[in-house]
């Protein structure tokens, strides 16, 4: 409940440690909707897949219908939409598959991840149908918070928006139900030789975390370029950009799925997962200015303080995972 809008919002810099006291405002939302997309994923067994597909409905829902930064041209003074802007869907095509894959994966995932791994009944649902209900509704109450706070300065959505946006979210919901039907054994060999050892068998912890760091760095290029001088939208194609998202987010997806059929997999390669995504988030703190304005210095404190409180955290998970599941 807690970690979701720490990690989302403050962990990647952008809100400042002095408005901390909005988190009160953000665990509804964030944290509701990480508690109960993790409940109904594990209580209807839809494994990491259906993860990764409820958190990007999640997305959908904040960003469509909630902040609508999919649709308001000047979101906060940013015009986050001209790059890659289509006319036909009112929307930015980079900042839709940028967007959409922060809340899926750092907003969502890397806090149920970081959680579990730390749990000794990782994989069972941990509330019974009171607290399900009850977290469905804190979810549904955070998010009439921003729409409240906004008040007439909303976005106005017309009625093909919304339309399309339940349709998007729908899908996304009914495709994590669906990707438990199609969910594959661990690979096995009945006469192992070194080759099909190595084949079959998962990288070490260490070689996820390296990749999904570089994964991380990738993702968060515009960010490299700006410290730089170098502003993406005036040197490189919208579609180009767009494209090398997709192509990144599809070679990551298809690493993972190998790695996590192969025998081997297990609690250490996960963390070796969420720990990427949590560090990554940790040094993007410090270039990222935050949405709220704050003192330079209070801004460099305060991801300084967030900073440590992940690797704390990180330190604390491996611990708690070394005397579950000791490293082979």
């Amino acid at each position: 409940m807690i970690l979701a809008p720490l990690v989302g919002e403050y962990l990647l810099g952008n809100i400042a440690i002095n408005a901390l006291p909005m988190i009160i405002g953000l665990i509804p939302l964030y944290g509701g909707g990480a508690l109960l997309i993790r409940e109904v994923a594990r209580r209807w067994r839809l494994g990491w897949p259906g993860i990764i597909l409820l958190g990007l409905a999640y997305a959908v829902i904040e960003e469509g219908l909630l902040t609508r930064s999919l649709f308001d041209p000047n979101y906060v003074g940013l015009r986050l939409l001209d790059y890659g802007f289509i006319p036909a869907l009112g929307i930015g095509a980079y900042w839709t598959v940028f967007v959409l894959a922060i809340h899926g994966v750092w907003s969502i995932a890397v806090p149920i991840s970081m959680v579990e791994t730390a749990s000794r009944r990782p994989d069972t649902p941990w509330l019974g149908k009171v607290g399900l209900t009850v977290s469905a509704l804190l979810f549904l109450l955070g998010g009439a918070v921003p729409i409240a706070f906004a008040g007439p300065t909303l976005y106005p959505l017309s009625a093909a928006q919304i339309t399309w946006t339940l349709i998007t979210a729908t899908a996304l919901i009914t495709a994590a139900f669906l990707s438990a039907r199609f969910r594959r054994p661990v690979l096995s060999t009945a006469s192992p030789t070194p080759w099909t050892v190595l084949a079959t068998t998962s990288p070490a912890p260490w070689t996820v975390f390296t990749i999904t760091i570089a994964a991380g760095l990738a993702f968060w290029l515009p960010t490299l370029l700006a410290l730089v001088g170098i502003k993406l939208e005036s040197v490189v194609p919208a579609w180009i950009t767009v494209g090398f998202y997709l192509t990144l987010y599809t070679t990551m997806t298809l690493l993972i799925l190998r790695w996590s059929r192969r025998t081997g997999w297990g609690p250490w390669h996960k963390l070796a997962l969420s720990a990427a995504g949590l560090l990554t988030y940790a040094w993007h703190s410090f270039p990222q200015p935050p949405s709220f304005p704050a003192p330079a210095h209070v801004d460099l404190i305060g991801n300084a303080i967030f900073s440590l409180a992940a690797l704390g955290l990180l330190a604390f998970v491996v611990v708690r995972l070394r005397r579950t599941s000791p490293p082979s």
